[in-house]
């Protein structure tokens, strides 16, 4: 009597490359969700941003950031939550930041705001 193992051996060997298509195709589909509920993150941050700079006065840079990181990770859905810390988004949100403002000096991604 053959064992489940040997079964499931047996039809991994038989269908490898069926089952490498579908597994690469799943993945596929979620790193296309990832990435596109990424660039919704991103471009509600930026909303946030503009936001934070037209309510809070221009000394309150440190309120201002906090209250970006707090809006955006409300905004996460629950299952992003689970792998990426406010920390962890609080890095990206200044990462983002930097890149905006690099943008807005010259209409290049360029790094001319560090130098």
């Amino acid at each position: 009597m053959e064992s489940v193992l040997d079964m499931f051996k047996e039809l991994l060997s038989q269908n490898w490359l069926v089952i490498l298509i579908l597994v690469s195709v799943a993945a596929y589909i979620v790193y296309l969700s990832i990435t596109k509920q990424w660039t919704k993150v991103r471009e509600f941050a930026y909303q946030v941003m503009l936001l934070a700079e037209r309510t809070f006065v221009d000394q309150d840079g440190k309120m201002k950031f906090d209250f970006v990181v707090r809006m955006v990770y409300k905004y996460l859905p629950s299952w992003i939550k689970i792998f990426f810390s406010e920390e962890q988004l609080r890095r990206l949100i200044q990462e983002w930041y930097d890149i905006a403002k690099d943008f807005l000096d010259d209409g290049i991604v360029n790094d001319s705001q560090t130098h």
